[in-house]
């Protein structure tokens, strides 16, 4: 059973131009979009991917990982408040709703909080602010929501790195000035030089006296 919400290995059933169809082992099958296909995986092959719901109410899976998963409590930033509720980010394309009636109070844009995340009557994801009647909870504690967010911030630069400046930029982590960085990759120098740091350490990447380089 494909389970909403949950980080779990499925194997790759058929491909599409879009992407590839995953499956569990009673056949049910969800979507993985083509860019999220880890470079030389084929049918047969597994892939660890969390499960959610797109903007169409599509059920569809992700390479990513999220902060949180159903029946995990940690602390999340608020993005997004209107009529329905709160909107918060767990690290997924699309952010998850806190309904009105889940609220302790109205927390305002930018705020962060604390939530449990479930699946509502309607099979979506959704997050409550009434955490204390779930104590038994998986807590994420702060420090890995950091390292997560460290993580996030290094696949985003190896993206950016690969896919908009062809696998070289011009300047080091030590030679690049703050505002080049924020408009080349959208994030702080500090930012910038953990998550180079963290790509040096894998062998993602290959550093000059004067550039970065993509590892192809």
């Amino acid at each position: 059973m494909i389970q909403l919400g949950k980080t779990q290995k499925l194997r790759i059933a058929r491909e599409k131009d879009f992407g590839v169809y995953l499956e569990d082992a009673e056949g049910n099958s969800v979507l993985l979009p083509k860019k999220q296909v880890p470079k030389g995986k084929q049918i047969g092959d597994e892939i660890s991917v969390f499960v959610y719901k797109d903007s169409r109410d599509r059920m569809i899976s992700t390479t990513r990982k999220p902060i949180m998963e159903v029946g995990d409590i940690a602390r999340v930033i608020v993005t997004d408040v209107n009529d329905i509720g709160a909107f918060v980010s767990i690290g997924l394309e699309k952010d998850v709703l806190i309904p009105h009636h889940e609220m302790r109070y109205e927390p305002k844009k930018g705020e962060s909080v604390e939530v449990y995340l479930y699946e509502d009557k309607s099979h979506r994801l959704a997050a409550t602010m009434y955490t204390k009647k779930h104590e038994d909870a998986k807590h994420i504690e702060g420090s890995e929501i950091r390292t997560y967010h460290y993580e996030q911030d290094a696949d985003r630069v190896l993206g950016i790195l690969r896919e908009k400046f062809d696998g070289h930029v011009p300047y080091t982590d030590k030679t690049v000035e703050p505002e080049q960085i924020l408009q080349d990759f959208g994030i702080s120098k500090a930012a910038f030089k953990r998550s180079i740091g963290k790509l040096l350490k894998d062998g993602k990447i290959k550093i000059t006296k004067a550039s970065i380089f993509y590892i192809y």
